[in-house]
């Protein structure tokens, strides 16, 4: 019997990325698609229709809660990721499920160190929304113990054609500005591809709902990290070199050992070409 995964904030930018390449359910899962109001009617899979921040519980079962559920810099109140989290972590429990898994960021590492970020280091952000996704962490840490769900964090990296750079709308004709980094093509950073992202998301749904040893604390992207000059120019995006401006990060890496250690990570999984093939392929 397919494991039900109860996908939390599934209206958002990733969730539409996921809800696209899990129109046929990964093998083994039957995903379940959360939205705050009713849909459009003839959907074919199923979905709950719940307010995260209404207080009441949802009224379903689940094996894996999967929490996308947050707000960014751009899309209303910081504060709100706290409530989100929680909110996931109480919908694990009140379902019955055995695994909740809550969608951070990279930001909670903040953009100050060269070498590549991993779980064991601490958190240092650097920016309201790095600071606001760390609060939710810790109040989801605080929220777990051993007769709740058991709960993995996921910190993403950029995900291609949700970030700033490829994703972000812009007006007819308009170039994308890039900051020169010295010696480099543009700032580095680390990326995932959304099938890529789907792909192993429903590894890590299989694995929870099976009963597997997961790790508190994932960094979500593949190696190597990528030039942004190169993400554009794969994509085709009109674009230019800015002005040198100061303060800019040239390098913002993660590392993924951990998580190649229990998922299986495209050996190209990080190019430019393939990136750009996976945001086009689920626009």
């Amino acid at each position: 019997m397919a494991a039900r995964v109860l996908v939390l904030g599934s209206t958002g930018r990733i969730g539409r990325f996921l809800r696209r390449a899990w129109e046929v359910p990964p093998e083994g899962l039957q995903p379940v698609w959360h939205r705050r109001t009713a849909g459009v009617s003839g959907e074919t899979q199923p979905e709950l229709v719940w307010d995260m921040l209404g207080g009441a519980e949802p009224e379903t079962a689940a094996d894996v809660v999967l929490t996308l559920a947050g707000v960014t810099d751009r899309s209303g109140r910081l504060e709100d990721n706290v409530a989100l989290g929680l909110a996931g972590c109480r919908a694990a429990e009140a379902t019955g499920a055995r695994h909740v898994f809550l969608l951070s960021s990279g930001a909670v590492y903040g953009s100050t160190r060269s070498d590549d970020l991993a779980e064991e280091d601490e958190p240092r952000p650097d920016n309201a929304y790095g600071a606001a996704k760390l609060s939710m962490e810790r109040a989801a840490l605080d929220w777990s113990g051993p007769q709740r769900p058991k709960l993995t964090i996921l910190r993403l990296g950029n995900v291609a054609g949700a970030d700033a750079l490829l994703g972000q709308a812009r007006a007819p004709g308009a170039d994308i500005v890039l900051d020169p980094v010295p010696g480099a093509r543009g700032p580095v950073r680390s990326y995932i591809g959304p099938v890529t992202l789907a792909a192993v998301l429903a590894s890590l749904s299989r694995l929870a709902a099976e009963g597997e040893a997961l790790p508190g604390i994932l960094n979500l992207g593949v190696p190597p990290a990528v030039d942004m000059a190169d993400l554009l120019e794969a994509s085709g995006l009109a674009w230019r070199w800015g002005p040198p401006r100061e303060g800019v990060v040239p390098r913002v890496g993660m590392a993924l050992d951990r998580l190649a250690a229990i998922c299986d990570l495209p050996e190209d999984g990080g190019s430019a070409t393939r990136l750009v093939s996976e945001w086009r392929r689920l626009q």
